[in-house]
């Protein structure tokens, strides 16, 4: 070929502009040896590429699928096809699409900018191989609910990034998505173990043992004594079903920045307090008390109060921290 691809080359396909079968085959042929044909070409001037897209654009409205994936297949690698071109291929053939996203590079910015623009196109990107980190944090940015959901279950969205972080934070707010992050075998313990919360007795159990694990190599001493007064004071505020009162004082006896969030009365964090309580070293008899007053949601009916009993006798004082600290985002003691 020419150094520069020869604008006549494409003129032949203006015959094919029908839709009957005769010539759908023949236009297919034809669509695909021009393609080539373009990428081949050893340089490309301005107007044989604006040629090929005129001419290419008028026949891919007519042109089946499995054609329009052949194209893909040719055209994506070159650098010098035209953008338009591969935006229709993705618009309309999502196998092209999949083709397409495997030379990222080559995806034309109009692209990506109507993918962002629907739910769509976000959860078709979110669940994609190549994800990259500027997409994810267009993604992050919407608090899709359905997105959130795909790139949590997409293993391409490495745990150790902050933007995975980030969603890690969010799940602690919203189970359905700690669900998904917690059956992913990549989520390292510390990720576990702030969704400790969200996950039923078994995983409880497998988390456990994956921080007691984590602490066999450390030294971690609990050196928390409560005083009398303290301990009276934290009687007090369940006595009065102060929630907020208990949590203040919580927060001060852990040593916990002054905006850490207990929400212990909230559904599904009811255990943070038991295991609160472990840590300081509440005796089951007042932890019992301070149950029964707090809230009636905290003690009826019994079984509830059994399984917030039973969470402090199957969690260790030191693994207990760890979990805190962990569901409250914090690291004071454990660290």
């Amino acid at each position: 070929m020419a150094s520069s691809a020869n604008p006549d080359l494409w003129s032949d396909l203006s015959g094919f502009g029908s839709s009957d079968g005769s010539n759908s085959d023949a236009r297919a042929a034809l669509l695909k040896v021009n393609a080539e044909m373009f990428v081949a070409a050893a340089a490309r001037d301005r107007e044989s590429i604006e040629t090929f897209e005129t001419l290419v654009l008028g026949f891919l409205p007519k042109t089946d699928p499995a054609t329009l994936l052949e194209l893909a297949r040719i055209l994506a690698p070159c650098p010098d096809t035209p953008a338009s071109v591969l935006d229709y291929l993705a618009q309309h053939s999502p196998d092209a699409r999949d083709i397409l996203h495997h030379h990222a590079a080559r995806l034309p910015p109009a692209l990506g900018s109507k993918q962002l623009a629907t739910p769509e196109g976000r959860l078709y990107l979110a669940s994609q191989s190549d994800l990259d980190p500027t997409t994810v944090q267009k993604l992050l940015a919407l608090r899709e609910s359905a997105v959130e959901d795909a790139l949590a279950s997409n293993p391409a969205f490495a745990p150790d990034t902050t933007l995975f972080t980030d969603l890690l934070r969010r799940a602690r707010h919203r189970a359905t998505l700690a669900a998904i992050l917690l059956e992913r075998a990549d989520l390292p313990t510390a990720g576990q173990a702030s969704l400790y919360l969200a996950a039923d007795a078994g995983r409880r159990k497998a988390i456990r043992e994956r921080v007691a694990a984590s602490l066999a190599h450390r030294r971690v001493t609990l050196s928390f004594t409560l005083t009398e007064q303290d301990l009276a004071d934290l009687l007090a505020a369940g006595l009065k079903g102060d929630d907020r009162r208990l949590e203040t004082l919580l927060t001060s006896l852990f040593g916990f920045p002054a905006s850490t969030e207990w929400r212990v009365l909230e559904i599904g964090r009811h255990s943070l307090l038991a295991l609160a309580l472990t840590v300081l070293g509440v005796s089951q008899r007042d932890a019992i008390r301070i149950f029964l007053t707090l809230h009636p949601a905290l003690s009826y009916p019994l079984s509830v109060i059994r399984t917030l009993v039973q969470e402090m006798r199957d969690v260790p004082g030191p693994v207990a921290l760890v979990l805190i600290e962990s569901i409250l985002d914090v690291r004071i003691l454990s660290g």
